[in-house]
């Protein structure tokens, strides 16, 4: 009996189907975008975000398949500026009334966070940030 091997094509579709799912409910990156994590996190820094970290999300979506968790005092968390939707990476200081949570820079002076635009939602947590890696060359 002889195995047939698997057609290119094929592994090659499993590969890209297997690093979207990874990417859309596991893992990510973001960048720290200016001064304001300083000095925890370097402007320019990549970082990676454990998207999966407080539940598991439709993949693009803002609503949780399944919650086990809620961002704590202190976990540094990428997530949608309620600005622009762009990224912003800050650290959670504490739940606000009606489900949303304070979100600052460890650089008050050089952040732009919830004392600017308020409050941010759940779903606009896209998840915890794991580890820091060095700055982005540009």
């Amino acid at each position: 009996m002889s195995r047939s091997r698997p057609r290119p094509g094929i592994v090659l579709l499993a590969a890209i189907l297997l690093a979207a799912a990874v990417k859309s409910f596991v893992v990510d990156a973001a960048v720290v975008d200016g001064r304001s994590m300083l000095p925890s996190l370097e402007p320019g820094a990549v970082v990676v975000v454990l998207r999966c970290a407080y539940g598991l999300r439709f993949p693009g979506g803002d609503r949780y398949i399944l919650r086990w968790s809620s961002p704590r005092p202190g976990d540094v968390v990428a997530a949608a500026s309620p600005r622009d939707g762009g990224p912003v990476v800050k650290r959670v200081a504490s739940r606000a009334g009606g489900g949303g949570f304070v979100l600052l820079g460890d650089n008050p002076p050089e952040s732009v966070d919830s004392r600017d635009y308020g409050p941010v939602a759940l779903g606009a947590i896209r998840g915890r940030v794991l580890l820091a890696g060095a700055r982005r060359r540009g």
